[in-house]
């Protein structure tokens, strides 16, 4: 199976054998955690999960090895691109975690020139970042902060924002990145929309630097099957659940649009309604009624019990 689920299980302790034999619908790192009382099971799934995919895998052990390159090592680079929803954003903070600090992500959502995202760079860096200061010397201070940090990499986040101004910025904004990344030696990680190839345009020597990536929309097929089934095992309810059906499925991809962050959110809302009825499982109406937030009761931790 391609599709894999990065969460840390609530309980750390070897599952019981009654646990182990009781819960067998679970993967077995979790089956320990359906023996919790609910509010701990109810606070584990509202966490959230990173379904590592295919795809998304394949663009994380990339970005690994943009980090594993020796230091100083020009031109790289990729460019990780996905409808609204498609994990984007949680590929940048993943990232993040992993590198221990060490990776500046940034969001260019509304940015149009190199002032404003040099002061998101000190501004996720809590530098100094006055609004009088001027460009090269918000640019003199980022360089400095990050070969004093030994920053890893810059993350930039919804880039496809940089092309909405005019060429001109847009041709600004790309050149003050490239001697950004070019001066402190650093591999540059876009994330954007699938149009963010448009950005690039006006500089093919950047666009040659930044390696592609595609992140799914979903369809009913049996990757999509193979998703939801990985998803639902690591759930912590105590029965099996019955998502595994062309009708299940069928309707997660039309309230979804195949977008994995309203899949995700749709089924983790069912389970924590279902250990809060005592269903304890996921069925088609489970998702169905799902439409509405849990009772505040299962939000605040109190069960049907």
């Amino acid at each position: 199976m391609d599709t894999t689920i990065k969460i840390e299980p609530t309980s750390t302790a070897a599952a019981a054998p009654d646990a182990t034999a009781l819960y067998a619908h679970l993967a077995p790192p979790y089956r320990v955690d359906a023996a919790c009382p609910d509010e701990a099971r109810i606070e584990c799934i509202k966490k959230g999960v990173v379904v590592e995919h295919a795809a998304y895998a394949a663009a994380m052990d990339y970005a690994h090895w943009l980090l594993s390159q020796p230091s100083g090592t020009p031109g790289r680079g990729m460019l990780l691109m996905g409808e609204p929803g498609a994990g984007k954003s949680t590929f940048g903070e993943e990232l993040a975690r992993d590198a221990a600090g060490q990776i500046v992500v940034i969001s260019a959502e509304g940015a149009r020139s190199m002032r404003e995202l040099y002061g998101r760079v000190l501004q996720s860096l809590e530098g100094p970042v006055a609004k009088s200061t001027h460009t090269p010397d918000r640019e003199l201070a980022v360089i400095r902060i990050f070969r004093a940090l030994q920053v890893k990499a810059l993350v930039v986040d919804e880039v496809q924002d940089l092309a909405k101004g005019t060429d001109r910025e847009l041709q600004r904004v790309l050149a003050g990145i490239k001697y950004m990344t070019n001066t402190t030696r650093i591999p540059l990680i876009c994330l954007g929309a699938p149009e963010a190839t448009q950005t690039f345009r006006n500089d093919k020597h950047l666009a040659q630097r930044l390696r592609s990536f595609q992140l799914p929309v979903w369809t009913l097929d049996q990757s999509f099957a193979d998703l939801v089934a990985v998803i639902q095992e690591t759930l912590p309810l105590r029965k099996a659940s019955a998502l595994h059906n062309e009708a299940a499925l069928k309707y997660l991809i039309e309230i979804s649009q195949g977008s994995l962050r309203s899949i995700v959110a749709r089924i983790t809302c069912a389970a924590v309604r279902a250990i809060f009825s005592g269903e304890e499982c996921l069925t088609l109406q489970a998702l169905k009624d799902a439409e509405f937030a849990p009772p505040r009761q299962a939000i605040r931790g109190e069960t049907h019990g």
